[in-house]
């Protein structure tokens, strides 16, 4: 079986790659930048794409995979910015659109929590999205897109929300590591904040 993985650099691919690197598979890493090694995964091919390009053959190009693992996404963690509209959700659903007519038949692309909105609360994958930020629409409207596609050119979609995910290689402004450093360093909390 064949995986190829876009945002293989990032946050999430890193440790998807560690993953699939103990399973018997070959590997795809897709990156905008080829030359910096992915540690995670030394058995992985790398190849450089960008999305924002437009590609003849792109499902040739990443090695006709079995399943493709969808994790890319720019302009985070700015989830206020209209870029998420006006560049990206355009960009993915043309990139995965052509995937698919080529072809492909299983994808798993990553959603976020904030497809919800601002809720407290249990939440379940069977509730009504109410998107309040520009990257929860945009990840919402992509799912929706991909679902009319579907209808056309049938596919396997798994979508699959993140909730406010943590860990190494994190981010170092995300809020843990900023509570740690500050932990650490001995600085005093001014304010709780509680999540309900």
């Amino acid at each position: 079986m064949k995986v190829a993985v876009t945002g293989a650099r990032g946050f999430i691919g890193r440790h998807v790659l560690a993953e699939l690197a103990k399973h018997p598979v070959d590997v795809v890493a897709i990156t905008r930048q080829p030359s910096i090694e992915i540690s995670t995964s030394p058995q992985a091919r790398i190849i450089q794409l960008d999305l924002r390009d437009e590609y003849a053959d792109s499902l040739n190009m990443i090695g006709n995979p079995d399943v493709f693992i969808h994790l890319a996404w720019g302009g985070l963690p700015n989830y206020k910015s209209l870029h998420h509209f006006e560049e990206e959700l355009p960009t993915h659903y043309r990139f995965l659109r052509d995937l698919i007519k080529s072809g492909l038949k299983n994808i798993l692309v990553t959603g976020t929590c904030f497809e919800y909105g601002m809720q407290s609360g249990q939440l379940n994958e069977r509730m009504a999205t109410c998107p309040n930020n520009p990257y929860g629409f945009a990840k919402d409207a992509l799912r929706t897109q991909l679902g009319y596609l579907k209808t056309v050119n049938p596919f396997s979609l798994i979508w699959g929300r993140l909730f406010y995910l943590h860990g190494d290689g994190q981010a170092e402004n995300s809020l843990l590591p900023q509570l740690r450093r500050a932990v650490e360093h001995g600085d005093k909390i001014l304010r709780v904040f509680t999540f309900r």
